[in-house]
């Protein structure tokens, strides 16, 4: 999920208990604080426990909460990991470092080793970094030296990696896509779910087209496929935080702003972002667009 920001950049809390409500009256499954589409990379350790305790508190038990961690080092992990536990998370969601990056399975397993012993949570590990993606053979040794490594979510646009995956852990750990142009494939390959900036932006549809999909009927999930993928193309990539934000405002959900030095898209892609929502049928009826005429009238 998204996390709301006021606009001296803290944590809004009352933004993020509207938002972890809608999420879990749509009927997802989980939700994942402070993972990269809730802009995790910039969470201090206390504002990492602030946001997922929130959602805590508002969603109960009904649903498991993980907290994102996104760190370079085991010390740093450890502590965000630490941090998302004394908030009430069940499990974490965690990409190799990220700066340093590295592919080395040795140097994975000690970093993940780290975190679980500290922690005592089972995580996923987000295979997000499309110059470092893990490749399957360290994938596999990972998960089966340490067995609180229970599932991966395979992004950074690799659906190669993702039919790798499917060839060779499917059921034995839970496999993940996030691959946002691409979630409609991924389900038919027989993934176990999404964790996604697609999933946060659209929910519902997103939790429609997997049901078609497993219950067969394909027609309707491709029409869902390219109602989503024209809006999603203009979300992706530099600008996302305000993107995805932006288009949730549409929707008149509570996003907060995107965090400094992250701002809204400027006009002429505010303008093009809402405009491919109507033609997919996002928004019914003209919005009351505040944050266009915000990005308006600041240009």
């Amino acid at each position: 999920m998204v996390t709301p920001f006021a606009e001296d950049d803290s944590i809004d809390p009352k933004a993020l208990r509207i938002e972890a409500k809608f999420l879990l009256d749509t009927g997802v499954d989980g939700i994942v604080v402070g993972g990269s589409t809730g802009e995790g990379a910039g969470l201090t350790a206390e504002e990492l426990t602030e946001a997922v305790r929130l959602v805590v508190e508002t969603v109960g038990e009904r649903i498991p909460i993980l907290g994102g961690i996104i760190a370079d080092t085991s010390e740093e992990a450890v502590r965000l990991g630490l941090a998302a536990k004394r908030g009430g998370a069940i499990g974490l969601q965690v990409p190799p470092p990220h700066f340093q990056y590295v592919i080395s399975s040795e140097v994975l397993a000690t970093y993940y080793r780290a975190i679980t012993d500290a922690t005592c949570l089972p995580l996923i590990i987000y295979n997000v970094i499309p110059w470092a993606q893990v490749v399957i053979e360290a994938l596999q040794k990972l998960c089966s030296d340490n067995p609180m490594i229970i599932g991966v979510k395979q992004s950074g646009y690799n659906i190669h990696a993702l039919a790798e995956l499917l060839a060779n852990l499917r059921g034995k750990i839970r496999i993940f896509t996030a691959i946002d142009d691409l979630i409609y494939p991924s389900f038919m390959m027989g993934v176990d779910g999404t964790i996604s900036g697609t999933s946060a932006l659209f929910p519902a549809q997103t939790i429609e087209l997997l049901r078609c999909v497993r219950q067969g009927e394909l027609k309707r999930a491709l029409a869902l496929h390219n109602m989503i993928l024209p809006v999603w193309r203009l979300i992706e990539g530099p600008g996302f935080p305000g993107r995805i934000k932006y288009a949730m405002s549409l929707q008149g959900r509570a996003t907060g702003k995107p965090r400094a030095p992250f701002s809204w898209p400027n006009h002429h892609d505010a303008q093009r972002i809402e405009s491919a929502m109507h033609a997919s049928g996002f928004l019914n009826h003209p919005p009351v667009n505040h944050r266009g005429l915000e990005v308006e009238q600041k240009r």
